[in-house]
């Protein structure tokens, strides 16, 4: 997608990144069918409808940090970028919405805007005024206050007063608790708008990278490689949560009035000053949280189940919502990045493989997929990724070659064709 979009010249970049709406209408409109069509890809057929809104989200994200761009091949990778991570966002909100129905129906109930239509509704959201939650919710307590008032002038003119003193105290507990659930539902739309909003920031690592930041609250956050961290712009000050798509490892300051919490799949992770690793990958069947230091509060989205986790111990967080001790191997094992380290215990080849992929940016693959289901026990670095695959060569009794282009393919070790073998260069050449 970004080779094929349509450039900006230097004057049109410059009105760009200055915030000029016009030359942001002209570069939408004119790249408008690709971004859409890239959307689409990301999405997948099932939610193709979607591509519309996911390519306006990722120009609206892009236009807000326009400031960040140095040249065109930045715009173009930002876009790339945000389309792809709107669309996983996508994927999971569709995932949970019809999770645990019978019902496959599907079918599309957005249609995806023509081009004067989308300019006409990004130019639109850039002017949509914020909605105020403190404002509505005191709404909410007024207008609670005046009916309870209603209900108990009237219970009142009936001549009684055990009845009216009952219902009273009845009515008061009623919204009471509605209070409280508005007060939380609150806070719940709160942090999910603020991780959704445009002027959140993604700290994000590729294939093959891993790096240490400084977040704004002291904390500090280790991200493992094809990882990211969304963190709303209010972090580190009347909020103290992030969501996190791949795997990270936080060591938390202390002594904030907040909690630090994590959000990674349908687990919510709240700890105060502590030490701890989570790992939440797209493809990932469960969610691991493992705690290095000091304990955690382990919480399943939408539902009541949770642990305390402290020092030592991990645990699993199903799809499902079931959450389950990891023993120490275990627990180990599924975080051991943390150590620089990668290890696996009698894991399928086609497990192993994907993870190699991710850690060391390998192009590799399996000349028979059969292959995959051959078991690996093998402790590695993150240092080689020579060694790495050496390594699970051996353990599996694969053979290393190499395709036309370059890439690494994995045969029989009993069986590997000569061909796919790399030349040994003659001396003098």
């Amino acid at each position: 997608m970004a080779d094929s979009m349509q450039s900006l010249d230097p004057a049109q970049f410059s009105a760009f990144t200055s915030g000029d709406e016009q030359a942001l209408t002209r570069f939408y409109r004119s790249n408008y069918d690709g971004l859409v069509k890239t959307a689409g890809d990301a999405l997948g057929a099932d939610l193709v409808h979607f591509s519309g809104k996911v390519a306006q989200k990722a120009m609206q994200v892009t236009w807000y940090n326009r400031a960040q761009f140095k040249n065109i091949d930045d715009v173009k990778s930002a876009l790339h970028q945000t389309i792809q991570e709107e669309a996983a966002i996508q994927r999971r909100n569709s995932s949970a919405l019809h999770n645990g129905h019978a019902s496959t129906d599907r079918k599309a109930h957005v249609s995806v805007a023509t081009v004067d239509q989308a300019v006409q509704d990004l130019v639109a959201s850039l002017h949509v005024e914020k909605s105020d939650h403190a404002v509505s919710l005191g709404a909410v307590k007024e207008a609670s206050k005046h009916h309870a008032a209603q209900h108990v002038q009237k219970v009142g003119s009936s001549g009684g007063w055990k009845t009216p003193v009952i219902l009273v105290v009845v009515l008061g507990s009623v919204i009471a608790l509605g209070l409280r659930w508005v007060n939380k539902s609150s806070v719940e739309m709160a942090v999910n708008k603020a991780l959704a909003a445009e002027d959140a920031r993604t700290l994000s690592s590729q294939r093959g990278q891993r790096g240490t930041v400084d977040l704004s609250d002291g904390s500090k956050a280790k991200i493992g490689s094809d990882s990211k961290l969304r963190l709303p712009v209010e972090f580190g000050g009347t909020m103290r949560t992030l969501q996190l798509t791949g795997t990270a490892s936080f060591n938390v300051a202390a002594g904030q009035p907040l909690p630090f919490t994590v959000r990674a799949g349908n687990a919510i992770i709240e700890a105060t000053g502590t030490k701890f690793t989570v790992r939440a990958f797209e493809e990932d069947s469960s969610v691991v949280v493992g705690v290095e230091e000091g304990s955690v509060n382990v919480k399943v989205k939408d539902k009541g189940d949770q642990k305390s986790l402290e020092a030592g111990k991990a645990v699993r967080v199903s799809k499902e919502g079931t959450i389950s001790d990891l023993d120490a191997t275990a627990g180990a094992t599924a975080l051991s990045w943390v150590r620089d380290t990668l290890e696996f215990v009698n894991t399928p080849v086609s497990v192993v493989l994907p993870e190699l992929i991710r850690w060391f940016d390998l192009k590799a693959s399996l000349a028979d997929p059969s292959l995959g289901t051959r078991p690996v026990t093998m402790r590695i670095g993150l240092q080689s990724s020579g060694d790495a695959l050496k390594s699970m060569a051996s353990a599996a009794n694969l053979a290393i070659g190499f395709d036309k282009d370059d890439k690494v393919v994995l045969t029989d070790a009993g069986a590997a064709p000569a061909a796919t073998a790399k030349p040994a260069k003659k001396k003098g050449k």
